[in-house]
């Protein structure tokens, strides 16, 4: 026990001793990251105490990350050695040896960068037009001081790898201030010292060439032309003027002094050139290395895999750039061909070479984006084929290289929307393929083609059709290709139109650029283009071409704020495309004159405009339906014509008020249109139900709601949807067993699914959206064991297995042997044979009607979410209308009564919106003229009623909600009804405490809450 306690003495002592510790290292950081002394004052010879802790802290902040840290610290540092006297030349030899060269071997933070600040700016002091290493530093002498460089940065001994390369760059740095300070061409003699040291450092690491010719380059600048080619001679005679950065030399040189072309190269774009410029860009240094060892170590594939493009491709983007047309001898597209496409992209290519090909492929590409000439030779033919191969696949080597190449033509075409033409006609057209985003997997052209503008439009689609043009060469099969990616092309350019910005200028050039578009895809969906054969373009693409522009339709009409333009886009379809019986082509002539009136007609008001543009919208989609040979778009059409009728009867009328049963029509209409499997159609009923929500009557909300309470079976699609009675009689006789089977078999069946309010309904014929691969049971010759497709082949199977015969082939049957002779054993066995031969059939007929009673009860639920959306958008728009007030009871029934949770959860959701709307609406007026309802005691009453039948948590938030809704309605009109609310809700609770009801406490809860916040408002 002691001792415990003595260790547990000892480290408690540990621990409070530990304190000052923390605090101490804590005061030397804060010291550390504190601004340093950079009061400019010299610095003195031999430092100690405060001088030497100020030198220290000035170089620490000299290697700061932060820029303007370093630029005060060496701003300092220069005031401190040269201001006023400025130092001794011992201080300056002892900053340039001790701090400075040595400094430059460190790789801490920014070390090398705020050194460079400092040395470049003392050696221009010392060497530059103040020339203080003759009048004052005489014991600083060029040589001197370039040897105490080489002789800080010079990696001696066996030192780690690491080490030897800061020792290096270190050196390199240093003779970039050289050349940087401007101070080496006064005389030549400097510059020779100069070239000599970095030609050797240039030979000792193949990895450092780049930096040492980037160096190389910049003290090119400088130079006039005689010291140009002095220093090109230098190059050429130490072996490296064949090497990229020879070429880079060369081609600054050239820029300068264009009559400058010395051997080996001349001009290294040259046409005559070319060949020794492939082999160089190749940057395999096989033959270039001089160091055996550095060979082996650095080879050609290394330095070929480097993430970073060598600089000389900069310096031959902008010489092409600048470069004038009259100069022949230097070809962009013969460069190109050569160099990159038959060098970096050839078959004998390394992945290394081709790697670096796509980079230089990006760089190219952003650089003459604005000069369409040099982008087409960009395409070229092995580029494109190394393109479209890498990127099919993510398993190839090159795949992500792809990839980044086909983002970063997206991202260019994004911002330089002219390209979109040349660059979109060479990847479907010559060197590319037309359908190139099914070739690589990707969805590039679909991207380029969301660039499209009114500038473009008639061009892009000129690259479009252009293979159009060639169908009548091609076989059956590949004409049918292009064709259906042609269509592709078109409903994309379509969703490109329908996605931009309304504003009114745009939704102007809109109409201009999406008609030519709609006019081709309608064509190819009902009529036959005179340029495309008859084979080619076959009822399964027709098909897709439908489905094509209803999408895009749908879209259009997600993104207009505007309803004419979805009109005028119905409308600019060619009536001739389709063949129609002579009464369906004068009814849609009639629809047509109906739907211009409507849009043509003047409004007093904006919510009679939106009447009239949402009963246009009406016509334009029922006009779209007779073109898809819809059977029930006629009936519609015809009841349209009475709406409408009754709409000019209203606006005769000087009082203006509703027809009777015209709101119903409406609803009637609508209701119609979300059956329906179609995104179009859904979308279209939203917006026209949106203008017209302050004209629904009441009677219009009943036909609403009056479908919520249709049973989730084939007996409640039977009342929605008018299925005839032989469709039903096979579900009712399966389902005859009981309505308890029937009940079990709806719940299993809601846990094998998720409804989602977007999801497309089955259609009545329990196909899914109308696609035939739900029926492919019924249509396949194929057959399963033991089932056949029709009685007679059960009939032959059944006389084998009997050796009998049906009483009409008794002519063709031989006699059969007496059934009395048979013994138990053989019956037996006949008994397993009539099992197996029937069982199938029975079994088959049971999953069918399993089947359709699925389909059909998922059809009744998505019907219900298409109502659900409609009421929403009520109670968004109608908040205060007492109307709304009528909608809250069949929503808590639908939620009691539905099998599906997330109809259920949706209804609830509609509950909580309306309640909260109806706070936000109520806040915005006036107190005391709140419109109520004939009986909303009753109402109240009836919710009440309605929440004890359910006692789920969700079903309770909901029914309390709505019983608040009607509560805070009555108060707000009349204080004194809070009486008879009260009553109602302490009847409830007496019920609940009885057992009478069973129901969750938070709906009394909720209640409590609500009066004491109203009860906290009236005190004050």
């Amino acid at each position: 026990m002691a001792g415990k306690r003595k260790r547990g003495a000892k480290d408690g002592a540990n621990t409070l001793s530990s304190g000052p510790k923390k605090a101490k290292k804590g005061k030397i950081s804060t010291h550390l990251s504190s601004k340093p002394d950079i009061e400019k004052k010299p610095f003195v010879e031999a430092p100690i105490g405060d001088d030497r802790r100020r030198e220290a802290d000035l170089y620490e902040m000299l290697g700061s990350e932060d820029e303007n840290d370093r630029i005060q610290a060496a701003d300092c540092i220069i005031s401190s050695l040269f201001d006023g006297e400025g130092a001794s030349e011992a201080v300056l030899q002892r900053h340039l040896d001790r701090r400075l060269f040595r400094g430059l071997a460190s790789g801490r933070n920014a070390s090398r960068i705020g050194f460079c600040l400092v040395i470049t700016e003392i050696l221009a002091q010392l060497f530059g037009e103040k020339d203080l290493s003759k009048t004052k530093y005489t014991g600083l002498s060029f040589d001197k001081v370039l040897g105490l460089l080489a002789e800080k940065t010079q990696a001696v001994g066996n030192i780690p790898g690491q080490e030897e390369r800061d020792y290096f760059l270190g050196q390199l740095f240093g003779i970039e201030c050289f050349v940087k300070s401007k101070i080496l061409f006064r005389d030549t003699s400097k510059w020779d010292s100069v070239l000599n040291l970095l030609l050797k450092l240039g030979n000792k690491k193949i990895w450092l060439r780049p930096q040492c010719g980037w160096v190389l380059v910049q003290a090119l600048e400088q130079m006039d032309q005689a010291n140009a080619a002095e220093t090109l001679s230098r190059i050429a005679k130490a072996g490296l003027a064949k090497t990229p950065e020879g070429a880079a030399a060369w081609i600054v040189a050239l820029n300068r002094f264009p009559t400058l072309q010395p051997q080996p190269w001349k001009n290294p774009l040259s046409s005559k050139s070319l060949p020794d410029l492939t082999a160089v860009l190749k940057e395999s240094f096989k033959e270039n290395g001089k160091d055996i060892n550095d060979k082996s170590q650095n080879g050609g594939k290394h330095a070929s895999w480097s993430a970073q493009l060598h600089f000389v491709w900069d310096l031959i983007l902008a010489r092409f750039l600048n470069a004038k047309s009259d100069k022949a001898e230097e070809d962009f597209e013969q460069f190109w061909n050569r160099v990159v496409d038959d060098g970096l992209f050839s078959k004998q290519a390394t992945d290394g070479q081709k790697f670096k090909g796509f980079m230089v492929f990006q760089k190219m590409l952003e650089g003459f984006i604005e000069v369409p000439s040099k982008v087409q030779s960009l395409f070229s033919r092995n580029f494109m084929s190394c393109l479209l191969n890498q990127a099919s696949k993510e398993d190839r080597y090159l795949h992500r290289a792809a990839i980044k190449a086909l983002k970063s033509i997206e991202v260019v075409v994004s911002a330089h929307p002219s390209s979109l033409t040349p660059v979109l006609a060479n990847l479907i057209g010559k060197n590319g393929v037309y359908g190139f985003d099914q070739r690589t997997s990707t969805k590039t052209v679909d991207r380029l083609l969301q660039n499209i503008n009114k500038e473009n439009a008639e061009a892009v689609l000129a690259v479009v059709r252009q293979p159009i043009k060639t169908l009548k060469q091609k076989e059956a099969a590949d004409a049918q290709s292009i064709v259906r990616t042609y269509a592709d092309y078109l409903a994309k350019i379509l969703n490109a139109f329908a996605s931009a910005p309304s504003t009114d200028d745009e939704v102007e050039a809109t109409k201009g650029s999406f008609g030519p578009v709609l006019q081709e895809l309608a064509g190819l969906a009902y009529a036959q283009p005179k340029d495309i054969p008859e084979d080619a373009l076959t009822e399964q693409i027709r098909e897709m071409c439908r489905s094509r522009l209803e999408s895009s339709l749908a879209k259009l009409a997600r993104s207009s704020k505007d309803f004419a333009l979805f009109c005028e886009a119905v409308a600019s379809i060619d009536a001739s495309a389709k063949n129609m019986a002579p009464e369906i082509k004068k009814s849609m002539d009639d629809a047509l004159a109906r739907m211009n009136k409507l849009l043509k007609r003047k409004s007093k008001t904006q919510s009679e405009k939106e009447t009239a543009q949402g009963l246009a919208m009406l016509h334009a989609i029922s006009i779209f339906q007779l073109y898809n040979d819809d059977p029930d778009a006629m009936e519609v059409l015809d009841d349209l014509s009475q709406f409408y009728n009754r709409l000019k009867e209203k606006k005769a009328n000087k009082d203006g008020e509703q027809n009777e049963g015209s709101s119903e029509l409406l609803v009637e209409i609508l209701l119609s249109m979300v059956a329906r499997p179609s995104s179009l159609m859904r979308q279209v009923s939203q917006q026209v139900f949106e203008a017209f929500t302050s004209q629904i009557s009441a009677e219009g909300l009943e036909l609403l709601t009056g479908p919520l309470a249709s049973g989730e079976s084939t007996k409640g699609q039977k009342e929605l949807f008018n299925i005839d009675d032989d469709a039903m009689d096979v579900d009712e006789s399966e389902g005859s067993d009981g309505d308890e089977d029937d009940q079990v078999e709806d719940v299993e069946d809601a846990s094998d699914f998720e409804i989602d309010s977007d999801m497309e309904f089955v259609g009545l014929n329990g196909d899914e959206d109308g696609d035939a691969a739900s029926s492919s049971d019924d249509t396949s010759p194929q057959k399963n064991k033991g089932e056949w497709n029709n009685p007679e082949e059960l009939d032959e199977v059944l006389g084998k297995i009997l050796n009998s015969h049906r009483l009409d082939r008794d002519v063709d049957a031989a006699s059969s042997s007496s059934e009395d002779n048979m013994s138990d054993s053989e019956m037996f066995a006949l008994d397993e044979q009539l099992s197996a031969a029937i069982a199938p059939r029975i079994k088959s007929s049971q999953s069918d009607a399993k089947r359709a009673k699925k389909d059909a009860k998922q059809s009744v639920i998505n019907f219900k979410h298409r109502i659900l959306d409609l009421l929403d958008i009520y109670v968004k728009n109608e908040a205060l209308n007492t109307l709304t007030y009528s909608l809250l009871v069949p929503l808590l029934n639908l939620m009691r009564t539905t099998s599906a949770k997330p109809l259920a959860n949706r209804a609830c959701e509609i509950i909580l919106a309306y309640q909260k709307g109806l706070r936000k609406a109520r806040a915005g007026k006036e107190s005391g003229d709140d419109a109520l309802g004939a009986d909303m005691l009753g109402l109240l009453v009836q919710i009440h009623d309605e929440a004890g039948k359910d006692n789920s948590h969700a079903y309770a938030k909901a029914a309390s909600a709505a019983s608040l809704v009607v509560a805070s309605s009555m108060f707000a009109g009349d204080r004194g009804a809070i009486r008879e609310v009260a009553g109602v809700y302490a009847k409830t609770q007496s019920d609940w405490v009885l057992g009478d009801v069973t129901m969750q406490n938070s709906f009394f809860a909720d209640w409590n809450n609500w009066c004491q916040n109203h009860a906290s408002q009236s005190r004050t």
